[in-house]
């Protein structure tokens, strides 16, 4: 960028350069000053900022996340590019929003571009109907973890394994379990991860399951620090 416009005034908001205490702020202020011509940023500079000055917005890889294993992938691009196109023309001077992607007629790009609320949800409702995902039904995601990966793979089976026994033994109409398989973000500070979902027609059932799989369910302690995790409704599932 700096080679392209080397007379602008560049600054970056990112990680490495917010560590320091005040830094966002020093950042942010620069820019309201009118001291920085072009701000450079991950997503901590697609939300809350209001600058009436900035005339041009764009983003790079915007549909980078669509096809992440996660059911709310398109919701949160969608959620990103309706945030940041707002950063754009909030003053007299109006302005303009630019979007490199791959996939320009997918739903959450299209509905995005034209501040389409009602049909991002239409589609979106109709993505989740089969495989049904949340609203359609509830969901719990039941992550499994420990230091080697052959020990949180069997306990993950094993997980798979006491639900599948328990559903059978026990009536639970409209209650599925998923899996197991690693998750998506496999590795996390030293620790392999698994994970098995349960799906459920109506909440009281899913909390049935889940709180019996809590309180019966053995995780083994022993040198692979075994550790099971349940989250209802989650925001992700990497």
């Amino acid at each position: 960028v700096a080679e392209r416009y080397p007379a602008a005034r560049i600054a970056r908001m990112d990680v490495d350069t917010t560590g320091a205490k005040w830094s966002h702020a020093e950042i942010l202020g620069r820019v309201g000053r009118g001291e920085v011509d072009i701000l450079l940023g991950t997503q901590m500079i697609a939300k809350g900022l209001d600058f009436p000055n900035v005339t041009l917005v764009g983003v790079i890889d915007a549909d980078v996340g669509i096809n992440l294993p996660d059911f709310r992938a398109s919701e949160r691009c969608f959620q990103l590019l309706s945030q940041v196109a707002g950063r754009a023309g909030r003053g007299p001077k109006g302005g303009r929003v630019l979007i490199q992607t791959r996939a320009p007629a997918h739903h959450a790009v299209r509905c995005a571009l034209a501040h389409d609320y009602h049909g991002f949800v239409r589609e979106e409702f109709e993505g989740r109907a089969n495989p049904p995902y949340p609203p359609i039904v509830r969901l719990a995601n039941v992550v499994f973890s420990g230091t080697t990966e052959a020990a949180t793979a069997e306990l993950a089976d094993r997980g798979a394994a006491w639900l599948r026994r328990l559903l059978r033994a026990r009536s639970a109409p409209g209650v599925s379990v998923i899996g197991p398989a690693p998750c998506p973000v496999e590795r996390v500070k030293a620790r392999w991860r698994w994970h098995v979902l349960i799906k459920a027609e109506q909440q009281p059932e899913l909390t049935r399951v889940a709180r019996y799989l809590a309180e019966r369910f053995a995780v083994p302690k022993n040198t692979h620090d075994l550790r099971m995790t349940i989250d209802r409704d989650p925001v992700a599932l990497l």
